[in-house]
């Protein structure tokens, strides 16, 4: 069976989140730094040791922390580049020594204005991943990256993120696979599992609409023109679940699934969630 984890559905109310992985039989939970108290960009190891066996004394991993997110200004200045890898270095240190053993690493989503912006920046990147995971070796904690969707962003499809783990390439680099941004970047997501096999560290399971069949309401249509998609629940949209669920069978996959992005039910994002596991665990057992 292919395990489960989730991001922490009451932020800092870590009895109800305790409560919900309890009700839900899930062990893998992701944080925020924000969500761990004390400083946002890097909680101290003492306090993230604190929170790790909070949870664990429920039976509850914490598997990863969500960062901010690194700013492109970074990839392109060398001052700007320092703070960052100075900042994300003493997280990816007091990860490791509170046994977190992933970093769940998101970029900004600047729009890029010229192809020549694109190449220096593409070198800062390339130069930031270099540093920070010879740090994450070190720590013994793991980058796991999540792309955008669009190619006016600089790491945004399966090519730009398969060009980023080649060229700064490291145990402890790999991906945050995200069916959604995936499918809407017009990427196979079939082949992209199988191809990233290994380095895929975290499997965010969405499904997307970008079109719809009949009469809707007002207010889908403008999200619709506005964000040019829709999230809806799994199994409705667009996205090979059956596929990618045969797909990760087949590498082998060990990491968890965690469901992103799923409707509320009754304005109720939490019972969404519930719902949201119950289909990817019967999704699970069917293939």
């Amino acid at each position: 069976m292919l395990d489960i984890g989730i991001f922490a559905p009451f932020g800092t109310d870590h009895e109800r989140n305790t409560a919900f992985c309890r009700d839900t039989d899930v062990r893998h939970l992701v944080l925020s730094t924000g969500q761990v108290g004390g400083n946002d960009v890097a909680p101290s190891g003492a306090g993230l040791k604190e929170v790790v066996s909070k949870y664990a004394d429920e039976g509850i991993r914490l598997m990863a922390l969500t960062p901010p997110r690194i700013p492109q200004l970074a990839f392109g200045d060398a001052g700007a580049r320092h703070e960052a890898v100075a900042n994300m270095g003493e997280l990816l240190q007091n990860m490791g020594k509170a046994g977190i053993p992933l970093v769940h690493m998101y970029l900004n989503i600047d729009e890029l204005s010229e192809e020549d912006e694109r190449e220096r920046l593409w070198e800062g990147l390339v130069q930031v991943y270099r540093e920070l995971a010879a740090v994450a070796e070190e720590a013994g904690v793991r980058i796991s990256t999540h792309h955008y969707h669009l190619p006016s962003r600089l790491l945004w499809n399966y090519e730009t993120m398969a060009g980023l783990l080649r060229e700064a390439e490291s145990s402890a680099s790999g991906v945050t696979y995200c069916q959604g941004k995936s499918q809407m970047a017009g990427d196979d997501l079939v082949d992209d599992i199988r191809r990233y096999g290994e380095k895929i560290f975290m499997f965010h399971v969405r499904d997307v609409a970008t079109r719809t069949t009949g009469p809707v309401a007002p207010e889908v249509e403008r999200r619709l023109a506005d964000i040019g998609y829709l999230e809806v629940a799994l199994g409705t949209g667009e996205v090979d679940m059956v596929g990618c669920f045969r797909a990760l069978k087949e590498i082998g996959y060990q990491g968890q699934l965690y469901p992103e992005h799923y409707p509320a039910i009754a304005g109720d994002s939490a019972a969404g969630l519930a719902w949201t596991i119950g289909y990817m665990r019967a999704l699970d057992r069917a293939v």
